[in-house]
């Protein structure tokens, strides 16, 4: 029975998990890299005597206030948290995380330690938010996304102890570029090529794969590292062994060795100094701080063609906001449960995506990797339970930092079930499965791991997800129902972009508001 392209992702996902499922839908051509903007260009004045009232403060409505303010609209955002930015959160010494049960987990990390709970890297590819961070005097410092001293561990690998990235990712080639060799020389690709491309191809497989040049096989490679380092006096080189190959293709790191080949994964990516958050308060600072109004949840939404009225609470009394248009980017499972007077077809849009309820967890820690391991940025992979563990780039050589154990699925929204981790039964035993990871890469040294935090999207007041699943066909009525207005009303956030997942994405659905907007009053 052939596969469909939903059926082949839900397995790719129980197999590999979000960035699996999403590297097959980078494949598929389901997703896609940022596009031209559709923001127009606005006098100043263009939105004199109109005003508008944006719901939510992430960067959708960020970029939505900042925009038409700047284009003489008057502007009031409502935002439900005391904090602008969203998903886009830096937890700190300081921050609390709650979740909807009433769970509290306070941060008390020291040497200014953070932790992007939210969005963590910034492509270069993604040109609308740099611009942004270049307009709002955010300072970005490059992220290490990939490093080639990261560790990756399987139980069927190097009997269970972890090995270096550089080892693996080398060895895999080598061993590719010697059977594709023999492919070759056994005449197996006379119908694909012709002798002259056969010859060439051979020349470049010696060097892709480091091959010997008189056997043509693969014997190991400075680039998988040594044993024995190039040194002084009369030391002896020696390099690492490969490799078994039977046990590279067994323990299957193609999550890890592909990760930076996702092109919005690729280098050079960038981070703000100091927390992804810092771009959300350069937002506050230039629309100001009396725009936005902190801990105002919506509690109804009355929309026309001619004015919104939103209804909302602040300071325990109940308040009414009247605009000429209305930008929402409040997220959607969120909107499901607000009321309002939309069309029958939009109430049920807002169930229409799935909703993927990412994890993260970090715990502060005496930086072992890097003293140990060379380890300076990048992540490490396992193939256990939690199969990731992200090391920090900010404060290189510090004596602490924040390190990131496990980032995935707690439902597969794409199965409809609880994954392994999702199914623990608590939170005590998802810390531990986290510390295990660690200890997995780096045996011994997980007892230096402090004070957890852990973020369950999902769970999080406001927000019941990270991110909306608008990838498959049949989130596609619920994206082109999301994409019309109600009345003067106007939807925008990453879920209304083929980036999802990334500020980038929320950015241009904003762009795409304003454009509405605007050519209505033409």
């Amino acid at each position: 029975m052939s596969l469909t392209r939903r059926v082949f992702i839900q397995r790719v996902a129980q197999m590999g998990g979000y960035a699996a499922a999403f590297s097959a839908m980078h494949v598929l051509g389901l997703t896609a890299a940022a596009g031209a903007s559709p923001l127009p260009e606005l006098a100043g004045d263009f939105g004199k005597g109109k005003s508008v009232v944006i719901l939510g403060a992430g960067i959708a409505g960020l970029t939505a206030a900042y925009e038409l303010r700047n284009a003489g609209f008057k502007v009031t955002v409502l935002e439900a948290r005391n904090r602008p930015g969203g998903r886009n959160w830096s937890v700190r010494d300081g921050s609390v995380v709650e979740f909807t049960d009433g769970t509290k987990q306070a941060c008390t990390w020291s040497n200014g330690g953070y932790f992007n709970a939210g969005p963590a890297r910034i492509p270069s590819i993604h040109t609308n938010l740099l611009d942004y961070c270049q307009k709002l005097g955010v300072a970005l410092e490059v992220e290490v996304n990939t490093s080639r001293s990261a560790l990756m561990q399987s139980s069927v690998l190097n009997g269970g102890k972890a090995v270096t990235q550089r080892r693996v990712v080398h060895d895999t080639r080598g061993y590719l570029a010697e059977l594709l060799t023999k492919a070759v020389n056994k005449h197996t690709l006379d119908d694909e090529l012709t002798a002259g491309e056969q010859t060439m191809l051979v020349d470049f497989l010696k060097q892709f794969g480091d091959l010997d040049p008189k056997t043509g096989k693969y014997k190991g490679s400075p680039r998988a590292g040594y044993l024995a380092a190039p040194g002084a006096g009369p030391s002896v080189t020696t390099l690492n062994e490969p490799l078994k190959w039977h046990e590279l293709l067994a323990a299957d790191f193609s999550k890890g060795e592909l990760y930076e080949e996702q092109i919005d994964w690729q280098a050079t990516m960038f981070q703000p100094i100091g927390g992804m958050d810092r771009i959300a308060y350069g937002f506050a600072r230039a629309i100001g701080e009396d725009v936005i109004q902190y801990e105002s949840p919506v509690t109804e939404i009355k929309t026309s063609s001619g004015k919104v009225s939103v209804m909302y609470e602040h300071a325990g009394t109940a308040r009414t906001v009247t605009a000429d248009f209305c930008i929402c980017t409040m997220p959607i499972p969120v909107l499901a449960q607000t009321k309002n007077n939309f069309s029958p077809e939009t109430q049920k849009a807002f169930t229409g995506m799935p909703m993927a309820d990412l994890y993260k967890i970090a715990w502060e820690s005496q930086r072992f990797w890097e003293k140990e391991n060379n380890i300076y940025g990048g992540i490490s992979f396992t193939k256990s339970m939690v199969d990731l563990v992200w090391y920090p780039t900010d404060k290189l050589f510090s004596p602490t930092g924040v390190l990131v154990a496990g980032f995935n699925f707690e439902t597969n929204p794409f199965v409809g079930k609880a994954t392994e981790f999702g199914a623990l039964p608590s939170m005590e035993a998802k810390l531990q499965a986290s510390r295990d990871a660690v200890e997995l890469l780096h045996p011994g040294r997980s007892a230096q791991l402090m004070k957890p935090i852990y973020v369950n999207w999902a769970r999080i007041p406001y927000s019941l997800g990270s991110l909306a699943i608008n990838q498959f066909p049949t989130s596609d009525p619920a994206y082109a129902q999301l994409d019309k207005p109600q009345g003067n009303t106007y939807f925008a956030g990453d879920y209304l972009s083929h980036i999802v997942a990334w500020q980038e994405g929320a950015v241009l659905s904003a762009h795409r508001a304003i454009a509405r907007i605007a050519q209505s009053m033409k």
